[in-house]
């Protein structure tokens, strides 16, 4: 009566669960002081997971503050209590933007600096923000520290380690003088290649005498990179692609071979402004994370103000398709990952309530939640999901993916408790931001499996290329249970090709599109197991 009453509670909730298309938060945690603190970036370690960040504040989870602004780390442990902080600067204002491992547990921290003095050991370029590089072990202690730029400002965005060891920094730079080998005008994309001791290897500069804007870098899988670039061409520099429209920003790609020769420049977007701001290799080509204003041109399928756009090309920058995502409103793409289903992973922002968005937390159309949306390889959307409060949440690199079933998101808020916000930020207004990190599970991928009533069940292969089959233990000499399939929505998945040889169901999947189907096996109208399969 007992087990009756068990699988007939679990048959009541399994539609629910295949139904229910949430990421649940499985803990979270503000940190920071009573001034504007902010999360750039998130690294797993040892114990648990590196912040970077910078903060304007000197209390709180803050012991020391150098000047006007530092660049502030902090490990916590996998479900978020502080195991050490460090800020990094001088008297003036500095800024981490980026963590990477630099192996033997050290991180290289690539960060901005507009001081000269404190934590930085020698500036070359006195009363300009410059790139500020440095390399730590795992308590915090700098190793090294160095300057990199010219007497004009550097604006540091993004970079990449590299398969030496090394990193190169993707920068923006109005300098013509110093560490910048070239300049074509105004601000150019510039990237910089040091070691892992620090020492200046190369440098290139990508532009033209417009406003050259790099958002995006990757190492490729031929040793060489791909650059993201966000600009307003003019004749002359050494990008050639010709842009939709001069007087708007262009989203262009530039791959360069190992030993940094442009291979190819192209230009996409519309008649509007258009720009990259995330990239990721495929196995047959690379995917652009970029945003729109375009209604035309390469872009289709707008909905309004600032769509995210996913562009997948060639290897030779050639568009396979093109999908935007979003609303009426802005929405922004801040990094992207590949998980190994081939489906993409997208982390931005959304200021929209229709279109894509299922539910924005956000009372004003100012004000973004961090937006989630899990799209398959063909760029059709799967899943969605906002998260924040009813004020103004961000999100920049700080996405970890840990495993298919969970995910780590390094955020601000400026209020709470509201909605998703259940902790309470250290500021006491809406202009001083914390910290906000939380941990995802996925419940639609993370099926508890049961065994119930008629014994053993085999599934196999999975992942499945051909089919998939479903083998009763005691082969024929059992009673054939009823097997169900649903796709990653939830829907019955109609007349699915099921045949059944000697004690096994066999499904024909040469016919259905990849992605995570849900089975679902009964015997005699009970519930007897559930689980997911995938097909490549």
């Amino acid at each position: 009566m007992v087990n009756k009453l068990i699988i007939i509670g679990l048959l009541v909730i399994t539609p629910l669960l295949l139904l229910a298309q949430s990421f649940n938060i499985e803990w979270q945690e503000c940190f920071g002081g009573s001034e504007w603190d902010c999360a750039y970036d998130i690294l797993p370690v040892s114990g648990g997971y590196i912040i970077a960040g910078w903060t304007v504040s000197s209390d709180g989870d803050i012991s020391n503050n150098n000047g006007l602004s530092d660049g502030w780390i902090l490990k916590i442990s996998t479900t978020g209590e502080i195991i050490w902080e460090k800020n990094y600067g001088g008297t003036k204002g500095d800024n981490i933007y980026r963590i990477f491992p630099a192996g033997q547990g050290e991180f290289y921290l690539l960060g901005a600096s507009n001081s000269s003095d404190v934590d930085i050991s020698y500036d070359p370029y006195p009363d300009s923000w410059d790139l500020w590089l440095l390399k730590i072990d795992s308590i915090g202690n700098i190793i090294w520290e160095e300057i990199y730029g010219g007497n004009g400002d550097e604006t540091v965005w993004t970079g990449t380690t590299t398969d030496d060891g090394g990193i190169v920094a993707l920068v923006w730079t109005s300098s013509s003088d110093g560490d910048v080998s070239n300049h074509y005008g105004y601000y150019d994309a510039w990237m910089i290649k040091v070691n892992s001791d620090g020492e200046k290897q190369w440098d290139i500069t990508l532009g033209s005498p417009g406003q050259d804007v790099g958002q995006a870098i990757i190492q490729t899988s031929d040793g060489g990179f791909l650059v993201g670039i966000s600009a307003q061409l003019f004749e002359g520099g050494n990008i050639t692609c010709t842009p939709h429209n001069s007087d708007y920003s262009e989203a262009i790609l530039v791959k360069l071979d190992a030993d940094r020769n442009i291979e190819w420049d192209r230009c996409y977007g519309g008649s509007d402004h258009d720009g990259v701001t995330a990239l990721a290799e495929v196995s047959d080509g690379y995917l652009m994370g970029a945003y729109t204003g375009s209604n035309d041109g390469d872009v289709s399928g707008f909905h309004g103000d600032v769509d995210i756009w996913i562009v997948k090309t060639d290897f030779e920058g050639i568009i396979i398709w093109q999908k935007c995502f979003g609303g009426s409103k802005c929405e922004d793409v801040k990094t992207m990952h590949i998980d190994e289903f081939e489906n993409i992973l997208i982390v931005g922002t959304t200021r929209s309530t229709d279109g894509d968005i299922s539910h924005n937390h956000s009372i004003s159309e100012y004000y973004d939640d961090i937006w989630l949306l899990k799209i398959n390889s063909q760029g059709d959307l799967l899943r969605e999901q906002c998260f924040g409060g009813r004020s103004n949440e961000e999100l920049w690199f700080g996405f970890h993916y840990i495993n298919e079933n969970n995910y780590v998101i390094a955020g601000e808020t400026n209020y709470g408790p509201s909605y998703d916000v259940a902790c309470t930020p250290h500021g006491g207004n809406v202009q001083d931001k914390d910290i906000w990190v939380f941990e995802i599970q996925d419940t639609l991928t993370s099926v508890v499996e049961s065994y119930e009533i008629i014994g053993e069940i085999k599934v196999y292969p999975n992942p499945a290329g051909d089919y998939v089959c479903f083998e009763v233990a005691g082969g024929g000499q059992v009673e054939m249970p009823e097997v169900k399939i649903f796709n990653i929505l939830g829907m019955p998945v109609q007349d699915p090709m099921l045949y059944k040889s000697e004690g096994k169901i066999i499904w024909d999947v040469r016919g259905v599109a990849k992605g995570v189907y849900f089975y679902q096996i009964t015997n005699n109208g009970y519930y007897s197991r559930q689980g997911k399969v995938v097909v490549n």
